[in-house]
Parts: C-alpha cells; structure tokens; sequence
C-alpha cells in the first residue's frame, strides 16, 4: 500500500485492557498498524498511540492528524469465535470560533 505513510491516525486503549488476560484481540488490531508513537496518560489512564495503518482513511496535507475510536468486535459462527473484525470509526473536531 503505497498511500500508507498518508493513513495515519491517533487512537487510546485503556491500560487496564493491555494488562488484561485477553490481549489476543489487541495483537490482531497491532497486526494491522505501525505505530509511530505511545504515549501514557497518567490523568485517563490511557495509552494514547499515533500510528499508520491501512484503517485510517488518507490524511489531507494540511490537517491535523485524525483521533479514531478502535473497536474490536467479535465474529461467531455457530456459537463459536471465528475472527475478529477491527472497526476504525473517526472521531470528528469540532472547533469553536
């Protein structure tokens, strides 16, 4: 993917999610970004990443680096875990003039 260092996005996990038992979900989502930058942040409790990845949409020149919301959601079939699929929806600014 060519456009790939223009696909780049910031998105939060909880800390308590990575030091959780299940991290397999989160392995999958890392499969599928290169991250850039993580940075904890002690108020929220979060680690704040800025990473490239075929889930973000093209980044405008001009902008500034678009907050995504990740989720991972679980497909079954039959009652049973197949795969998962890895939601990467933007988080709109709104500014204030």
């Amino acid at each position: 993917m060519s456009d790939l260092i223009n696909r780049v996005g910031k998105f939060k996990i909880p800390r308590d999610l990575i030091r959780g038992d299940n991290n397999e979900d989160l392995l999958k989502l890392f499969a599928k970004t290169i991250i850039m930058r993580a940075e904890y942040k002690i108020s929220k409790d979060v680690i704040e990443y800025t990473a490239l990845s075929p889930l973000f949409r093209v980044k405008e020149a001009a902008e500034t680096i678009p907050e995504y919301r990740v989720e991972c959601k679980n497909i079954y079939s039959d009652d049973e875990n197949v795969d998962i699929e890895i939601i990467a929806e933007e988080i709109k600014q709104r500014f204030n003039a």
